[in-house]
């Protein structure tokens, strides 16, 4: 697979070479000029070639839950304290560092550009990989304090990488190779390393604009060390999700995931606009395939009572069963109305909606369904486990059925952008949960939380 990651990465780099020419200064560049003119503390050549600025984004948030059973943490917190610095390097190169001193998580993006023409980039560093348009947009844009279970569960992140964008009015797409995730310990064995695509048809006008496409995603897990002398079985995957809260980060959903051997994510998403009116959709489904190191286990059995029943290899693999690939998905509808402002903007190069400028009022809404059960055909759940039969469950053999559990979420937010740059947000979110299977959180039905937000940029 290294070979086709290989590949893939030397055919973007050619891709965006072969469209290289001297052109005008292009759309992605003139937004980051719009960002560096805003600047606070800046600093520009006579010629216009070389810039940097300094700024900051700081968001603070607060929040009451109304519990069922479960209690949850109420408060506030210091959620977003970033440091941020652009610079302008040139004509086509242009550079970003973007550090967030409240969470454990310092470095959020770091990354070059160098735009190849007037409709692409080619990008390398730390950045949001290319799946999703609710994973890769900033919290400071998204018009929700938190995002989606969903995404929450099966968003990709940041990652280090080298992707390529091309932005068309009636095209976009980007595709990347990525390898560690900055936030997660690396430990012994291989690191993970994925491949991302978000490809899109558009058409885009100045009252109204849509879009619709997809997002494929594969990765190969890190390595958790090794396991008798290799790396290959012993990589895990947790997934879950708070219930889109900021403040408590009670896992009310998810599952732990072993011997993954790779992960491949799947969506698609619709998303259209009419002045002051937008709706999305997005769909994201997850397959996890898992491989047993099985001549590890069988010889760890021999001289058991279990050899003596299933002596063979082929007998023990017949005995636990075939690897079973566990299987997720989740779905978002969302909607937003503005009240009192201008009309909704589209952002060609994201292939994103625009934050509101100031002075503008907005209501919005969100459906989310997360559904983390994966359980087997013919299980049945006993004390904690499930089981293919009678005698699986006589040894304690649970199957590889996954219960994390499932939740249906009503978020309704109204959010008032009192300038262009600071921005006030009020969500009200009510969470069905069912977790029959979780003796934690069996009792939890029906969740209610309201959260505020006060986020400011310069």
């Amino acid at each position: 697979m290294k070979k086709y990651i290989s590949a893939l990465a030397l055919s973007i780099c050619f891709f965006g070479a072969a469209y290289a020419q001297e052109t005008e200064t292009t759309e992605a560049q003139q937004e980051l000029q719009a960002i560096m003119d805003e600047g606070l503390v800046k600093f520009k050549t006579e010629d216009g070639k070389f810039s940097f600025r300094v700024g900051a984004r700081v968001d603070i948030d607060g929040a009451h839950y109304i519990d069922d059973y479960t209690d949850r943490s109420s408060g506030a917190n210091f959620t977003a304290a970033r440091i941020r610095m652009y610079s302008k390097l040139g004509d086509k190169l242009d550079f970003k560092m973007d550090l967030d001193f409240a969470t454990k998580n310092i470095m959020k993006d770091v990354y070059l550009r160098w735009h190849s023409n007037k409709n692409g980039f080619l990008r390398v560093g730390n950045f949001a990989e290319a799946f999703s348009a609710e994973n890769i947009q900033s919290t400071m844009d998204y018009p929700f304090i938190n995002k989606s279970a969903t995404v929450e569960t099966f968003g990709t992140g940041r990652s280090l990488g080298l992707a390529y964008r091309y932005y068309h009015p009636y095209f976009w797409g980007e595709a990347g190779v990525y390898s560690q995730k900055y936030n997660k310990e690396h430990k012994a064995g291989d690191m993970g390393y994925g491949v991302s695509t978000r490809l899109l048809g558009r058409i885009t006008r100045d009252d109204w604009n849509v879009h619709i496409g997809g997002s494929v995603n594969y990765r190969r897990p890190d390595a958790n060390g090794f396991t008798n002398g290799n790396d290959d079985y012993n990589r895990s995957v947790t997934i879950g999700s708070p219930l889109e809260t900021s403040i408590d980060n009670t896992q009310f959903i998810g599952a732990t995931l072993n011997n993954v051997k790779s992960v491949l994510r799947y969506g698609g998403e619709v998303m259209a606009n009419y002045k002051r009116v937008y709706v999305k959709g997005e769909y994201i489904g997850a397959t996890y395939d898992r491989e047993r190191d099985w001549d590890y286990s069988f010889t760890n059995s021999l001289g058991s009572v279990l050899s003596t029943m299933f002596p063979t290899l082929d007998a023990y693999k017949k005995l636990m069963g075939e690897d079973e690939a566990a299987k997720f998905s989740g779905y978002s509808i969302e909607a937003g109305v503005i009240a009192i402002g201008g009309d909704y903007k589209y952002n060609s190069v994201d292939a994103l909606m625009r934050r509101p400028k100031g002075k503008t009022l907005e209501i919005v809404a969100r459906y989310n369904h997360t559904d983390l059960n994966d359980i087997l055909p013919g299980s049945w759940y006993y004390n904690g486990g499930f089981y293919s039969s009678s005698l699986h469950q006589a040894f304690g053999i649970r199957n590889q059925s996954v219960s994390g559990g499932k939740v249906d979420t009503f978020t309704l937010g109204i959010n008032y952008y009192i300038t262009n740059n600071i921005v006030t947000r009020l969500n009200y979110s009510y969470q069905k949960l069912n977790q029959e299977y979780n003796r934690t959180f069996r009792e939890d039905k029906n969740l209610h939380s309201i959260q505020a937000r006060l986020a400011f940029e310069f």
